[in-house]
């Protein structure tokens, strides 16, 4: 049953994307540059910050809302205040030898890595990021019904996981005596 859901969904996704290639090449070409590498700076400094914070100040709690919750406003002060101080991160790069072609290659790839590293670390909460990320990001770009629905689609899904999650360990512990 949980095979002939997931492949369905991925069948509905392959279906609007073949059909709509030339949206999502209007899509990527809508966004902005400094858009994209404020978000890469957002989620790399996110991503560093709750890692980092998991493992030293909140090792021993079972509950990481308080590092995720830290992280995040941490990595949107830094990204705001790089922003704000109208540092020109392109430029930057271009400054020390890396020029836009490679820049605008290598972008991907590191945002790519963070998502990968976010799925491995988060497992299942991983959704709410990207569905909340997916949501917020929606207030910047043109193309907002798109990236809104595919959050809500993400969130609902995590949501399913979830209690799906909690009761599978429920049933666990009423069958070991515990509870």
């Amino acid at each position: 049953m949980k095979k002939s859901l997931i492949f369905l969904f991925l069948l509905l996704i392959a279906i609007n994307f073949v059909s709509a290639q030339d949206l999502l090449s209007d899509l990527l070409n809508t966004l902005d540059e400094s858009m994209v590498i404020l978000s890469a700076i957002f989620i790399i400094s996110f991503i560093l910050l709750f890692f980092s914070l998991n493992k030293t100040l909140f090792k021993r709690e079972k509950n990481n809302s308080m590092a995720a919750i830290i992280s995040i406003v941490l990595a949107f002060l830094i990204t705001y205040g790089i922003n704000k101080s109208g540092f020109d991160v392109s430029g930057f790069f271009f400054n020390i030898g890396i020029s836009g072609e490679t820049f605008s290659t290598i972008i991907p790839f590191v945002i790519l890595a963070g998502i990968i590293v976010t799925i491995i670390f988060l497992k299942s909460k991983s959704l709410f990021v990207f569905g909340g990320l997916l949501i917020f990001l929606s207030f910047f770009i043109y193309a907002k019904t798109l990236f809104i629905v595919i959050g809500i689609i993400l969130l609902v899904v995590g949501i399913f996981l979830n209690l799906k999650k909690k009761k599978e360990e429920k049933g666990i512990n009423i069958r070991l005596g515990r509870p």
